[in-house]
């Protein structure tokens, strides 16, 4: 049985995995929380339980890639990765409720965004933020 199916967790479509360790990310996973009025989207750790059930194979990489990874529909057989740029693209995309306008970005080369995402990826520790007390709500996190 896989971790999400154990837990109960399987309403949510679309799995977010981030830098635990990092306060910017932190921040980002809070807002997409509150942008995420529909509950679409559940979040692990790079490097965690179900980063190491899901991220195997082809996309073994991922779990190293200093970088937010989405898996659309991760509890289906037809999944979809998407890291960088793209990711938060269709993640806006997947959002919907407004969100969907930037989201149509995310049809288009990634190679432009992916420079401004690795120079914030590179940065984002030099960011003054304080690692939050309470990251939200614990059913919208995977081990």
């Amino acid at each position: 049985m896989t971790l999400w199916a154990a837990s109960g967790r399987n309403m949510y479509e679309h799995l977010i995995f981030y830098d635990h360790e990092c306060p910017f990310c932190h921040k980002q996973v809070r807002n997409i929380i509150e942008m995420d009025v529909n509950k679409r989207f559940v979040f692990a750790p790079l490097g965690g339980e179900t980063a190491q059930e899901i991220l195997i194979g082809p996309h073994h990489w991922m779990n190293k890639a200093n970088s937010i990874v989405l898996v659309e529909y991760y509890a289906s057989t037809d999944r979809r990765f998407w890291v960088r740029a793209k990711a938060i693209l269709r993640i806006f995309w997947l959002n919907g409720n407004g969100w969907g306008v930037i989201g149509w970005l995310s049809f288009l080369p990634s190679q432009m965004g992916d420079i401004v995402y690795r120079y914030i990826a590179e940065h984002r520790h030099q960011y003054k933020l304080q690692m939050p007390k309470d990251p939200g709500p614990k059913e919208r996190f995977l081990p």
